[in-house]
């Protein structure tokens, strides 16, 4: 993360020591720890404030004493260090009696501590009857015994007041970390001592920066053989704080690299030119195939001014984008305006009264709202699942117990129950989705992250234009209008010779009796082979080695490359059977491993949200850069096991959680007006779709968004580095990253 220059904490400069000691600049922009040169022995410091104490009074703790420190600075420096002892050891027994009076799972000694925990080691079965010497048996309880029903249930109320008080989202409880951390903390016994604040931000999050950096050098090692795309997108978090996010990916995996923080910049080409320019000099250009943003004007001229300076990548539009466009405009089209309007009215109505909701629950058994990650994507599946549940809807809104019911007799139920009897609104419904189904296909394989897409867009997009012909009748006309739109976007925007490049190379579309003859094909191979291959030796014996490949000789012509064309991804495949031509082998597999869009960078997680909130101000850019690279890349790796997973029948433009304030919920206009009746029985129930469903906002229950006071997205932030909690730990901005247990003389 690049942010401005941090305020300085007023907070700090009252220390008596900086009277005595001034502030050295040595280590740049990067270090991690203040330095501090003494007025009286010129002797350095590091480690801020509470070092330089050490060193002025003498206490031969951490650093060497000043040998010329004047009696008097000597005796001032001791009594502030000692009324700071003081004052913490007051504050820390007023934090302990916070614990020990709002714990559930009693203390067997009546009086615990957050920092001292008894010696004796794990509990026997005779300690839940024994008393400590002294102690008044009358105010004695006896504590439940490890393992039983009563134990955990008081165990499980402590863990949830942690949650509740901090304001920690309850699917938090989901994550393989917490797990982790209650298993490592019963495993280790009643002695742990819990991790301080400054513990938190020092060394721990300096290890697990160094363990998340462990874990992604096996992809890092693969940018050699494979090369990389830079990806990179802007977009502005719920404080409106303009972001840039930068990731790196290869088909072994994508990479977080940083999110720049640009609401001080003006986001022209130079700037996106001299930042992606950055990008690709510290990746290595030699590493680097092509870099992906989205379409906007400044990223195109950017894209074309790193493409003349670096004359071996290609900057390429996102192709989910551009997709996503073409659905946009066509929504437009009156048909499929006609039949988005009218489903909306129907989804806002149900959606936005408890009864009607549970009543179509009973009767189509499955929501009808699918959310996507992208807004056309979302709009053209739910018309789809609409269309799946036709017959159950009408059943509904023909059966007794919607004619007998209050909202059956309102206008807009009767509204909402004409257009779902009506075949001409069913047959809108149909038509936008023969015409847009092949492209919401296509936008699901440039989404994916299961195998690179650059191998196949090219014949998708030819394919999806054909199904849509053949969808509507194939009478021109009948399309005409829908081909141009998909034209306009796909020829003058999308289309790249690197997707001709990848289509050639293909072995699937290779040696396919439908493999296309345009000459487009074999001169965005040519063009890619010179940008991508400098060197004229090597060009010219790839170029050769294409015969082999095309008349599948030598490997290619093997069994198990013929049989395994489907089974294995296309570059799987080039490694597996190119090694009788190396330098065509090489140029394949860096064209075919490129991915087409940049949603990995425009999936909104708000990560610096989490990170930068109002409570959490104080932290240093150092900080917050290594807490968002921790958890960006955390969620990285995460979603790349699951897509490893993920099964052919499962959409990965599908996602679980939908903003309440989607337009499918929300009338732009008004809300529909509830009774505190209704807004009562609403609650229950989203109560209780929370609770089944672990407090995650799903498809399934979509509730959130009902009430006027829930049109806004709902935040959640972490709270921590709160001024309420410096009683454990008042060091600020300059604490160090580094070990406190290290050497710091």
């Amino acid at each position: 993360m690049v942010r401005g220059k941090q305020k300085s904490n007023a907070s700090l400069r009252r220390d008596p020591s900086w009277k005595y000691s001034v502030q050295v600049d040595i280590g740049g922009a990067e270090k991690t720890y203040v330095y501090l040169k003494c007025n009286f022995c010129d002797k350095v410091v590091k480690g801020g404030v509470t070092r330089m104490k050490e060193h002025l009074s003498g206490s031969h703790k951490n650093v060497a004493p000043c040998a010329n420190v004047p009696d008097k600075v000597k005796e001032e420096i001791c009594a502030y260090m000692k009324k700071s002892i003081t004052a913490k050891h007051l504050q820390q027994e007023q934090f302990d009696d916070r614990v020990e009076h709002g714990s559930y799972y009693w203390s067997e000694s009546g009086k615990g501590s957050s920092s001292t925990i008894h010696s004796r080691g794990a509990r026997g079965p005779m300690d839940q009857y024994m008393v400590n010497p002294g102690e008044d048996r009358g105010q004695t309880q006896m504590m439940p015994a490890a393992g039983t029903r009563e134990g955990r249930r008081q165990v499980c109320l402590d863990i949830g007041r942690f949650f509740f008080e901090n304001a920690i989202p309850f699917n938090v409880a989901t994550s393989p970390a917490y797990f982790n951390m209650l298993r490592s903390v019963g495993l280790y016994g009643r002695v742990l001592k819990a991790p301080s604040m400054y513990e938190l931000r020092t060394w721990i999050l300096k290890e697990e920066l160094h363990n998340t950096e462990q874990s992604i050098e096996e992809i890092k090692r693969t940018w050699s053989e494979i090369g990389v795309t830079i990806m990179s997108d802007g977009w502005s978090d719920m404080k409106s704080r303009s972001l840039i996010n930068i990731l790196v990916n290869n088909p072994y995996g994508t990479l977080f690299l940083r999110s720049v923080e640009a609401s001080d910049e003006v986001k022209n080409a130079d700037f996106l030119f001299n930042l992606l320019d950055g990008v690709a000099e510290e990746i290595g250009e030699q590493l680097v195939v092509q870099v992906v943003t989205d379409n906007a004007s400044a990223y195109k001229a950017a894209g074309h001014m790193l493409m003349e300076k670096r004359k071996h990548l290609y900057w390429t539009p996102c192709a989910a984008l551009c997709i996503d466009l073409i659905l946009e405009q066509l929504g437009d089209l009156p048909q499929h305006k006609n039949a988005l309007s009218k489903a909306k009215k129907i989804t806002k109505f149900i959606y936005n009264h408890s009864w009607v909701l549970s009543l179509m629950r009973k009767f189509s058994k499955k929501e009808i709202i699918r959310p996507a990650t992208t807004r056309f994507a979302t709009s053209y599946l739910t018309l789809q699942s609409i269309l799946d549940v036709r017959q159950p809807l009408e059943a509904m809104f023909t059966s007794t117990q919607w004619l007998n019911s209050a909202w059956g007799k309102k206008p807009e139920g009767k509204e909402v129950r004409r257009h779902i009897l009506n075949d001409k609104f069913w047959a809108t419904v149909t038509y936008a989705i023969l015409s847009t189904r092949p492209l919401v296909q296509v936008l699901h394989l440039v989404d994916a992250e299961k195998k690179p897409a650059m191998g196949f867009i090219y014949n998708a997009m030819d394919e999806a234009n054909e199904l849509i012909a053949h969808n509507l009748g194939g009478e021109e006309a009948s399309y005409r209008e829908i081909w141009d739109i998909i034209d306009a976007r796909w020829e003058v925007q999308l289309h790249r010779h690197l997707h001709a490049a990848a289509y050639y190379l293909n072995p699937q579309f290779q040696y396919s009796e439908r493999k296309s003859s345009n000459p487009e094909v074999k001169l965005g191979l040519y063009h890619c082979m010179e940008r991508l291959i400098p060197d004229l030796t090597v060009r010219e014996i790839a170029d050769l080695q294409l015969v082999l490949f095309r008349n599948r000789e030598g490997f290619f012509g093997l069994h198990a490359a013929k049989s395994t064309i489907i089974k294995r991804s296309p570059v799987e495949w080039w490694i597996q059977f190119g090694d009788s031509t190396p330098e065509l082998q090489s140029f394949a597999v860096r064209v075919l491993g490129l991915t087409c869009s940049s949603s990995g960078c425009e999936r909104n997680w708000s990560t610096y949200s989490q990170v930068q909130t109002k409570r959490r101000n104080r932290l240093s850019t150092l900080r917050m850069n290594s807490l968002v690279y921790i958890m960006h890349n955390k969620r990285l790796r995460d979603r790349r096991l699951r897509n490893k997973g993920l099964k052919d029948d499962e959409d990965p433009l599908v996602c679980e959680d939908v903003a309440s304030d989607n337009e499918w919920f929300i009338d732009d206009e008004t809300d529909l007006p509830l009774s505190d009746l209704q807004l009562e029985d609403l609650s229950v129930d989203v109560l209780r779709g929370e609770a089944d469903q672990g407090g995650v906002s799903t498809s399934a229950t979509p509730h959130t968004s009902t009430s006027s006071a829930a049109k806004g997205k709902r935040k959640v932030g972490i709270i921590e580095d709160d001024e309420d909690l410096n009683f454990i730990d008042t060091i600020g901005e300059e604490d160090s990253l580094e070990d406190p247990f290290s050497d710091g003389t």
